[in-house]
């Protein structure tokens, strides 16, 4: 199966619909309706759907390794690739991600909106123009691609009169800050990370006694945003011990992804090394992005838990 075809398949879809994989957009904002965010403002969490959309990646990866089996698999991705040309959302009707997985994504956004809204005033959510960020078209590099959809991006913002975004994610945090301003003209939206907001709160903790974690740094936070002791900070005010990888903070080590759409099987070899280095110091691993959380898992033994630091920082 060829990676460019994979590659291409993405930016088709993309640019037909708005989003990488087939996918309802209705269900990329629910799980903010019952927290009733006001969807006015200038300070709005954007989500950018990278944590949404994991659980329709996973799908579509898993079809993927399927066919990347096949003889073949080349002329299938040729099929998808002209339903997509003739009627894009068609694929959405047969894409049916895990609802575990699902309600999962759900929660640690929810966790995240309910910590901003205890400890940080005026913040705002844009429902259905909370939409793809276009991430991975400028992790692979699909310049053109990543522009005519960057563009997209900001008129839905300038519109809402959009003035500064809290992201939650390493990807987003990063193609706003680096990736917008090199191919959107007159990008003048400031852009704030929920972990840096949370580090400057001051927070009163509560302690969670006698945990001890190692963390999974994603590579977009500790190596191009400093995301590194924010976090860190963060726990250990909670009273959790931290025990480093050997690979950690900037010198981190890939999870695997965002290799998993095109190379299904290289990014589980890359995701198992990874884990035997966090497993080494802790079988309780912490991450901060959906895609890096979604490949570990993939390779996670069944006596280590994973999860989102989404979910201990709700006990703020």
């Amino acid at each position: 199966m060829d990676a460019k075809d994979i590659m291409d398949l993405l930016a088709e879809i993309t640019l037909k619909t708005g989003y990488p994989v087939p996918v309802n957009k209705d269900a990329l904002f629910k799980w903010a309706e019952p927290l009733k965010l006001p969807s006015n403002g200038d300070t709005y969490i954007y989500t950018g759907a990278l944590y949404q959309l994991i659980p329709y990646i996973n799908y579509t990866v898993k079809y993927l390794e399927l066919i990347s089996e096949l003889p073949a698999g080349n002329s299938l991705i040729n099929l998808v690739k002209k339903i997509v040309s003739i009627s894009p959302y068609y694929l959405s009707s047969i894409i049916k991600p895990n609802i575990k997985e699902i309600n999962e994504s759900e929660l640690i956004l929810k966790n995240i909106a309910k910590i901003l809204q205890n400890h940080v005033k005026g913040i705002s959510y844009l429902y259905e123009d909370d939409i793809y960020s276009g991430v991975l078209l400028y992790d692979f590099g699909m310049d053109d691609y990543f522009s005519i959809h960057a563009h997209r991006v900001f008129e839905k913002f300038k519109l809402k009169n959009v003035r500064r975004v809290i992201t939650v994610d390493p990807h987003t945090t990063h193609v706003l800050r680096e990736g917008y301003p090199r191919y959107v003209d007159k990008f003048d939206i400031e852009v704030i990370n929920y972990l840096e907001l949370l580090d400057k709160a001051n927070i009163n903790a509560e302690k969670l006694g006698n945990l001890i974690v190692t963390i999974h740094d994603p590579c977009y936070y500790s190596r191009y945003e400093n995301i590194i002791d924010q976090p860190r900070k963060l726990l250990k005010s909670m009273g959790i011990k931290i025990n480093e990888a050997k690979r950690s903070g900037k010198n981190t080590f890939c999870c695997g992804g965002p290799l998993e759409s095109f190379s299904p099987k290289f990014s589980i070899d890359i995701a198992k090394m990874r884990m035997n280095q966090l497993i080494s110091e802790s079988n309780f691993i912490i991450t901060m992005c959906p895609i890096c959380k979604a490949n570990l898992s993939r390779v996670k033994p069944s006596n280590v838990k994973l999860i989102d630091i989404a979910e201990i920082l709700s006990k703020f």
